[in-house]
């Protein structure tokens, strides 16, 4: 895994509009490689993968490289998409199933391109495109936590994932316990596996005062936030009922929960908050702009992940990289990949979730600490790396 330090500076553009890699720059004189992504994440409200491939996109190093981005019908408006060296494709009617994209209307489209390799940054790889491909699987859960997704999808992305494994020629994994699920799981394709962790804070905008902050919010007591779209394996009853324990010591405690409800089985949160009396103590805030993320993390005073399963964690890593503690689940891999600079407890404990909590509030000391632990680990995590590595691996194929 390539990682190099942030420089806290912004990158200058190179000759391709790209960032120049000022930090780890690219062996000299690549060929230039015509590559092929799926930019379907990018297309409507960008969560995980689509800021992952975002990120990448904006540090792509300047090796004068042809980047065809695919898209289901029209194109986002993204100013990234207007960069020299950028070709924008629609491949498809807007209103495709994942596998008929897979299978026809992204390869048919594809083939009028002269492409040395191509990048799906989510899971699966088109099917039907005869060009080695690389394939970024973030995590396993379909198969490791089945119960979070209906019946039918979870067959369905099994199903799918698989077929990508062994259909690339290079897989991604974004954490060392990613790459240990990837070669249990498909051990004919282990030697295929590289692991390119991802950077952080690339596309927040910078990080505002926190009074400022704090002021827009309406924020006057502890401020507690957990970024993600809310699947069941997240432990949000958890975390509700930590809350609830803590209300009293800290009688201004304010909880933010950012993330879409994509709970299988539903889980009326509503009601739940209801029943705990934490209507003034939580907030269910959904999908919120970049710009209300910034604002939330400045004005945080802890950052809390209860994931029982996890590829890598990247919110707590922008939490870490915007100063904020971090209390985190020690299931994998969030348990590895943040140990020694966050909090880690069981989430499936709200007792011992409210006790570490309430460690990081009350204690300065303690929250200075993990502050500074959390910014060492956020700075040794580079976007510009991560853009080096994911496209030295696509070289590497198409050669």
């Amino acid at each position: 895994m390539i990682r190099a330090a942030r420089t806290g500076q912004s990158p200058e553009l190179g000759p391709s509009g790209a960032p120049s890699q000022t930090d780890a720059p690219p062996p000299p004189n690549p060929r230039p490689l015509s590559i092929g992504v799926d930019g379907r994440e990018l297309q409507g409200r960008a969560t995980g993968v689509g800021r992952y491939l975002r990120s990448l996109l904006r540090a792509w190093p300047a090796t004068g490289d042809r980047l065809v981005l695919y898209f289901d019908g029209a194109p986002p408006d993204d100013p990234l998409l207007a960069r020299p060296g950028v070709l924008v494709r629609e491949a498809g009617p807007g209103f495709s199933s994942g596998l008929a994209w897979q299978l026809w209307w992204l390869p048919r489209c594809a083939r009028r391109d002269p492409l040395d390799a191509f990048f799906a940054p989510g899971y699966t790889c088109p099917l039907g495109l005869r060009v080695p491909r690389v394939t970024a699987v973030h995590d396993l859960s379909f198969f490791s936590w089945p119960q979070d997704f209906r019946p039918r999808e979870a067959f369905r992305r099994r199903l799918t994932v698989a077929a990508s494994v062994r259909a690339s020629a290079g897989l991604i994994a974004i954490s060392d316990f990613g790459r240990r699920e990837l070669c249990a799981r498909f051990p004919s394709r282990a030697d295929r596996v590289r692991v390119i962790a991802p950077g952080a804070d690339d596309d927040l905008p910078p990080a505002a005062e926190r009074a400022a902050a704090r002021a827009r919010l309406g924020v006057e007591g502890p401020l507690l936030v957990s970024v993600g779209s809310i699947f069941n394996r997240r432990h949000v009853p958890e975390l509700l009922q930590a809350v609830g324990l803590l209300r009293h010591r800290f009688p201004g405690l304010r909880l933010e929960l950012v993330g879409d409800d994509r709970t299988w089985p539903p889980l009326d949160l509503p009601a739940r908050i209801a029943d705990l009396a934490l209507d003034r103590h939580v907030r269910l805030r959904g999908f919120v702009s970049e710009a209300e993320l910034a604002d939330l993390y400045a004005a945080a005073d802890a950052a809390v992940f209860l994931s029982g399963y996890e590829g890598f964690g990247l919110p707590a890593l922008e939490a870490m990289a915007r100063g904020v503690p971090v209390v985190a689940s020690r299931a994998p891999a969030m348990g590895e990949v943040f140990a020694g600079a966050a909090r880690l407890v069981d989430p499936k404990d709200p007792a011992g979730v409210a006790e570490a909590l309430a460690e990081v509030l009350a204690d300065p000391a303690c929250r200075e600490a993990l502050t500074a632990a959390g910014l060492r680990l956020a700075a040794g995590h580079s976007w510009t790396a991560a853009a080096l590595s994911t496209r030295a691996l696509l070289a590497e194929v198409a050669a």
